[in-house]
C-alpha cells in the first residue's frame, strides 16, 4: 500500500476535491493542515517551492496538486487493496450517493440570467435548487431580482456555493466546500467569463505567489504585503480574508469603481490595513521563482508595488468549465459539447447559455426543461 500524504487547509475546495477522490476510491491517506504551525508551512514551502495547497506526496515523493492525484486515481495507479465497490453499486457512483430526501430533482450551477431562466421554465413539481458561487446582492441588477424573485415563488432553492466538481453516478454529486449536495439532474448555466492567465508573468508564478483561492493558500503569505485584482464581492471578500492574515492588503480595481455591497464597501473602509484603488490593472508580475512584486496602471501612469503575493479575480470572456475537468466533452474553447436540447456528452448532465456550443444555435429554455422532466418522469427515484 502506498503512503500518501496531503498537505491542507480547512477551507480549501480543491483539498476537498483531492480527498473526495482517494475516498471514493476507499484509498486511505494522511492529511497534515498547515495552519496548524507556521513550522509546517514553511517546510512545505522549502520542499516544493510553491504557497499554495493542496500539495501530495506519495512514499515521500512529491507528485504535485489535486489535479495529479484525481489522473493517478482515474488512471488506476493509485488503488486500495481489496477494497471492491458494493455489488449494487454502479462502477462511476460515489461512495455517498443516494436516493434519499436529500436528493434534488435539478441542480442549476450558475444563479445567472441563463440559470435562472431555465428554473423559471421547469415545473413547480420538481425539487430544484441553484448554486452561485456569488452571493446576491438586491439592487446592483434589478432585472435579475426580478427573475429571482419570480423563481424563488415557484419554490426554488437558493445556495450561495461554488462548486468544484461533479462525480457523476446514477446521482449527480457536486463538490462544495460545504460538503456535497446530489442531484439527479444537473444543468451547467456558468457563463463565459472564465479567462485565461493573461497577465506577464501570471503563468510562469502561478502557485509562486500567484493564488487564485484565498481560503487555499492565505496562510503562506503571513506577515507580507499582498494584492488582490478584481472588481465584485468576492475580490472585496477576498481581501477582507486577507487582511486578517498578512501586513497590508492592496485591492486594485480595474474598473472606475467596486461592484459590491455597501455593508462590504464600509468594513473595507474600516480596515487601516487595505488599500483601495479603482481604475487600477495589474500589467505585470515580476519575480524569478517567487513574486516580488507587480506593475500597476491607472489614469495616471504606472508604479510597481512590491507584494509577497497576488490573488486575482478577474473575469475574462471564456466559458468557465475549468471545474468540469474532463467530465464532459468540451470545445477547444472550453465550451461544453451539447447538442439539443442542452444534452453534454455524460447522462443526466446538460448545459444551456454562453457555456455551451449547441449545434445550430443555443436551445430554447422551455425545450431544455421539457427534456429534463421528461427523463426523470421516465426514471422515478
Amino acid at each position: 500500500m502506498k503512503d500518501i500524504l496531503i498537505y491542507t487547509t480547512a477551507a480549501c475546495p480543491y483539498c476537498i476535491v483531492a480527498k473526495r477522490a482517494l475516498d471514493n476510491a476507499r484509498i486511505p491517506y494522511r492529511e497534515i493542515d498547515i495552519t496548524r504551525t507556521p513550522l509546517v508551512r514553511d517546510e512545505l514551502h522549502a520542499k516544493t517551492g510553491e504557497r499554495t495547497v493542496p500539495q501530495v506526496f506519495v512514499d515521500g515523493v512529491y507528485i504535485g496538486q489535486d489535479d495529479e492525484l484525481v489522473a493517478m486515481v482515474q488512471s488506476g495507479e493509485l488503488t486500495a487493496k481489496g477494497a471492491d465497490a458494493p455489488a449494487d453499486a454502479p462502477a462511476d457512483a460515489p461512495a455517498d450517493a443516494d436516493d434519499g430526501d436529500d436528493v434534488y430533482d435539478v441542480a442549476i450551477v450558475g444563479g445567472g440570467r441563463g440559470g435562472l431562466t431555465l428554473a423559471r421554465h421547469l415545473p413547480p413539481s420538481l425539487k430544484v435548487v441553484v448554486l452561485d458561487r456569488m452571493p446576491h446582492v438586491d439592487g446592483l441588477r434589478p432585472a435579475r431580482d426580478t427573475l429571482r424573485q419570480a423563481v424563488l415563488a415557484r419554490g426554488v432553492t437558493f445556495v450561495e456555493r461554488e462548486v468544484f466538481g461533479v462525480e457523476p453516478g446514477g446521482v449527480q454529486t457536486l463538490v462544495t466546500l460545504d460538503g456535497p449536495l446530489t442531484a439527479r439532474a444537473v444543468v451547467i448555466a456558468t457563463g463565459a467569463r472564465g479567462r485565461r492567465p493573461d497577465i506577464a508573468g501570471e503563468a510562469a508564478l502561478a502557485g509562486k505567489g500567484v493564488s487564485y483561492c484565498a481560503e487555499c493558500d492565505g496562510a503562506f503569505f503571513s506577515g507580507m504585503a499582498v494584492a488582490v485584482a478584481g472588481v465584485d464581492e468576492r475580490a472585496c471578500k477576498t481581501a477582507l480574508l486577507l487582511a486578517d492574515q498578512v501586513r497590508h492588503v492592496h485591492l486594485l480595481c480595474p474598473e472606475v469603481s467596486l461592484f459590491a455591497a455597501p455593508a462590504t464597501l464600509a468594513r473595507l473602509a474600516a480596515r487601516g490595513n487595505v488599500t483601495v484603488r479603482t481604475g487600477a490593472r495589474v500589467t505585470a508580475i515580476h519575480g524569478a521563482s517567487q513574486v516580488t512584486g507587480i506593475a500597476v496602471a491607472d489614469g495616471q501612469g504606472g508604479e510597481e508595488l512590491a507584494v509577497g503575493g497576488v490573488f486575482l479575480y478577474l473575469y475574462g470572456r471564456r466559458p468557465d468549465t475549468e471545474f468540469l475537468k474532463g467530465l464532459v466533452a468540451c470545445r477547444n474553447d472550453g465550451a461544453v459539447a451539447v447538442s439539443g436540447p442542452g444534452r453534454t456528452s455524460r447522462e443526466g448532465i446538460y448545459a444551456v447559455g454562453p457555456v455551451a456550443a449547441e449545434v445550430g444555435g443555443a436551445p430554447p429554455y422551455g425545450a431544455l426543461a421539457e427534456s429534463i422532466t421528461r427523463r426523470l418522469a421516465a426514471r422515478p427515484a
